[in-house]
């Protein structure tokens, strides 16, 4: 494998590139906070150090005849001081062409990634491979390559580089069906690059307990949480809802499937509530939550959107379009059912371990998804030990989801710690 010359994009990441422009980034994020302030030389080093046994990860984008394709990118990475404003566009030409950006702020080291290289699962196997190598750097500890730390000096395996939707997509005559378009928020948008970013940490025990009374898990709570704010901010809105709140929730397909991949292997279920219907309380709201992902995130019912995905993909008229073309149908085709059917996504890359030798040093992980072309604000979550965080960025001003979530949340009597990135501070 790392003799390899070029690699396909895998069938998620296909889109990326044909939506990405001056107001989506397609970036997203993946942090740790170490005990110290991180030492930008070791840091270096550390990436120098574990980039061959990641060859899908040190790639360029390259425009084909009828596809984006990637190669080999051969090029010295660059490290960046991290700013206010995070998930920005990837430049091929002043980040040496790499499709990650690796950044550095005090105790944090924040990897950012364009969709079409990985998901939230390979992406977090390559940053606690670099924290790790770092540590190992900086302290001459040794720790070893288990709780999703890879062996640095192990030679790349082929699967971690395959497509897994062309490879475990089963044909079947069934159609994923279409959705309607959702209800959107308004609100004051901000330039192109200034994102809004709020924080809540959480206790796990504390959110479990409340779930587990509700008779849900901890994924389905918040997630009905979330459409519950909306809900409220639509109620406050309009006084006639004609269009479903509809909520993004991306399912890793490796629970599934025995992958490997460090590419893309996810897909997305969207449960929703109609408020044309009456209002609903939040355990209603909760109710048609739990049930819907009990049902729809089962295997048979994803297969069929993956067989769907990957039909398309293959279908010969697809195939021979001129990637010009191709790219105007894909951002026709996203616009009808991209985030025009969904108010915001919600993504939870559940728990992290990290092995016990390096643990001491680590204080915490965070997530952050960039916001997209339609979808405002988007929700990113993971926990470490017993703190969860909600990780929301936003493109408006406002900040009337998080502030009706997090209310929300200390009504029940969940007890919430609150940080941003105070983008504003000065002005209020």
């Amino acid at each position: 494998m790392p003799n390899r010359t070029w690699y396909p994009l895998d069938n998620s990441a296909k889109i990326f590139p044909a939506i990405k422009n001056g107001k989506v980034s397609a970036v997203f994020r993946l942090s740790v906070e170490l005990t110290e302030d991180v030492d930008v030389g070791v840091l270096h080093q550390a990436l120098l150090d574990i980039l061959p046994r990641f060859p899908s990860f040190a790639l360029r984008m390259r425009p084909g005849v009828f596809w984006y394709y990637l190669e080999p990118n051969k090029s010295q990475p660059v490290i960046y001081e991290d700013t206010a404003f995070p998930c920005r566009k990837l430049y091929r030409k002043d980040n040496q062409g790499y499709l990650f950006r690796v950044l550095y702020y005090h105790t944090k080291i924040s990897v950012e990634f364009f969709h079409s290289l990985t998901d939230g699962t390979g992406a977090m196997v390559f940053v606690k491979t670099l924290a790790a190598r770092y540590l190992e750097r900086k302290y001459s500890v040794r720790i070893p390559a288990e709780q999703g730390v890879a062996d640095w000096l192990q030679l790349p395996e082929p699967e971690e580089a395959e497509d897994s939707y062309k490879k475990y997509a089963r044909a079947t005559r069934r159609r994923d069906p279409h959705m309607p378009p959702a209800w959107h928020m308004r609100g004051q948008l901000e330039p192109y690059g200034r994102i809004h970013v709020i924080n809540a940490e959480l206790s796990v025990n504390e959110l479990k307990r409340t779930a587990a009374a509700h008779g849900a898990t901890i994924n389905d709570y918040l997630v009905a949480s979330y459409i519950y704010a909306f809900c409220q901010l639509q109620q406050a809105e309009e006084r006639r809802h004609s269009r479903p709140v509809v909520i993004a929730v991306p399912v890793n397909m490796r629970r599934f499937y025995p992958s490997r991949t460090l590419r893309n292997f996810f897909l997305r279920v969207y449960p929703a509530v109609h408020q044309d219907y009456g209002e609903y309380s939040f355990e209603e709201i909760l109710s048609e939550v739990h049930h819907y992902m009990k049902l729809r995130t089962k295997e048979k019912y994803l297969n069929v959107q993956m067989a769907s995905n990957v039909r398309n993909e293959q279908s010969i008229v697809t195939r021979l379009i001129p990637l010009p073309l191709k790219n105007q149908i894909l951002r026709i085709a996203y616009f009808f059912r991209g985030d025009s059917r969904i108010t915001s996504t919600m993504t939870n890359v559940g728990p992290v371990t990290v092995p016990a030798e390096m643990a001491q040093y680590v204080r915490g992980f965070e997530v952050l998804m960039g916001p997209s072309l339609d979808n405002w604000i988007n929700a990113a979550i993971l926990s470490y030990g017993d703190k969860l965080k909600v990780s929301f960025s936003r493109r408006i001003r406002e900040p009337h989801v998080e502030r009706l979530f997090l209310q929300h949340l200390v009504k029940q009597g969940i007890h919430v710690r609150v940080s941003s990135n105070q983008i504003y501070q000065e002005n209020e």
